[in-house]
């Protein structure tokens, strides 16, 4: 995520906000039009959308730091616009471990797993779902990430360690996970050659081919 220093006026920002960015050299590091994101030396990212827009991220987020594969949520206010402030999470994104394309689907596949086995019931439905399920054929019972693309994941010496960029998150359809992460190791691997090896290690008996088909004609309407 690149950062570009910046300066700011901190009366600009609530006040609750002040003490995380006081002191500090702070760092613009968006890459969403809807958001503008800012890193403080202090160790922080400050999340900023308009009012009402973070409620369902922070709550999300929250969660999966409980479950220990999600970064540290510090808190969550709503002002003139809504606040969400966490700590950097552990690891690199997955597109730093492209040298062994096999090892990086068995740990992509095994992060996914482990969130769609998360309970669903409570969460609220992830936004995808109002794209993808126009004809209403597909399931919404899975814990999904919304938006599972290698820049997402953080992992350790291949090893997941957490999610982050929890904005599409919710109860929804496992195979839209599973498309966008087909698709993120197409565009970072520049092959299709570990789609079934990706398969494979997370489950084909988990799997409709022609629902993955359904999501991917949806993105080519766009």
């Amino acid at each position: 995520m690149e950062k570009t220093k910046i300066t700011i006026d901190i009366n600009d920002f609530p006040k609750e906000i002040h003490k995380y960015l006081e002191n500090a050299d702070v760092y613009d590091s968006s890459c969403g039009e809807n958001s503008r994101v800012l890193y403080s030396s202090g160790g922080y990212y400050i999340k900023i959308t308009p009012k009402g827009n973070l409620e369902r991220e922070a709550d999300i987020t929250a969660y999966l730091f409980k479950q220990g594969i999600g970064p540290e949520f510090v808190c969550y206010i709503s002002s003139d616009k809504d606040y969400m402030v966490t700590r950097p999470a552990r690891g690199q994104d997955a597109t730093h471990y492209l040298d062994n394309p096999e090892k990086l689907c068995s740990s992509l596949a095994a992060a996914m797993k482990y969130l769609h086995g998360l309970p669903a019931d409570n969460l609220p439905v992830s936004p995808q779902m109002d794209f993808y399920n126009s004809d209403g054929n597909l399931a919404s019972d899975t814990f999904i990430h919304g938006d599972f693309c290698l820049p997402n994941i953080m992992l350790e010496d291949y090893n997941f360690k957490t999610f982050i960029d929890l904005g599409l998150a919710g109860k929804g359809d496992r195979h839209i996970d599973v498309f966008w992460c087909l698709w993120s190791l197409w565009f970072n691997l520049k092959t299709d050659k570990y789609t079934q090896y990706f398969l494979d290690m997370y489950g084909r008996e988990n799997i409709d081919l022609k629902t993955i088909k359904k999501i991917a004609t949806m993105e080519e309407k766009i």
